[in-house]
């Protein structure tokens, strides 16, 4: 078993607001960090130029309109490397309102499971230059390189021993979009996409799967993108 593990915070909530879809990554990221700024400690850690090893999903259900509907019941979960902060952020949005309203709740731990595939259930969104997100005609290589890239990265956080291996974990990837999945955020427009990833059987390589777990595939994490689900 690997240490630390992530935990999973699994939120049943409502709000006052109709949300679509397409802003839905936004609005829920407001939502956490303002729940944040009601603690000194995760106050700190929102404003710290440094990787959050949290990501979380879409709320469920999602309706055939796509818009959450105000005063509807939905779910979502939110996993981090931190237990801290996962406390922190219910005890949050429990005592104070930061746009939605917490019905129950529930945090468990998510010990090491083997993992040979990765599936992303909220796209993943690469950065190749200033202004411009990774499409098909980049090139699947160059996304393959920069997800072992950015997760060697986490597991050094995570994993204080961890040590980036010569060979990449990721021995396939395929692609579950046909065209990029275009995600608003701010005043502009992110291009990403969803994949599924298929994972070497070594002890190096199941440490980078299971960060992608707990901390997300990629960037934007903290709105949202790169969330997985293993087989």
């Amino acid at each position: 078993m690997f240490q630390p593990i992530y935990h999973e915070m699994e939120m049943t909530f409502t709000t006052n607001e109709d949300v679509p879809l397409e802003s839905c990554n936004e609005w829920l990221s407001r939502v956490f960090a303002k729940g944040m700024l009601f603690d000194e400690d995760l106050k700190k850690k929102h404003k710290e130029n440094s990787f959050k090893l949290s990501v979380f999903d879409l709320p469920r259900p999602l309706e055939p309109t796509k818009i959450y509907y105000a005063g509807r019941a939905y779910v979502v979960r939110l996993r981090s490397f931190d237990l801290k902060f996962l406390l922190g952020i219910r005890s949050a949005l429990v005592s104070e309102y930061c746009g939605l309203k917490v019905l129950s709740s529930h945090v468990k731990p998510m010990p090491y499971k083997y993992i040979t595939e990765l599936t992303t259930l909220t796209p993943v969104v690469c950065t190749i230059s200033k202004g411009k997100c990774w499409v098909n005609d980049d090139g699947i290589i160059i996304l393959r390189d920069r997800i072992f890239s950015n997760v060697c990265k986490k597991a050094k956080v995570v994993f204080k021993d961890f040590k980036e291996p010569a060979e990449n974990f990721i021995k396939g990837i395929i692609q579950l979009n046909n065209v990029p999945i275009s995600i608003k955020y701010k005043n502009t427009k992110l291009l990403g996409a969803k994949l599924r990833l298929l994972v070497n059987e070594d002890k190096h390589s199941q440490m980078l799967a299971y960060t992608i777990m707990g901390a997300g595939c990629l960037e934007k994490n903290s709105i949202g993108f790169g969330f997985c689900i293993a087989k």
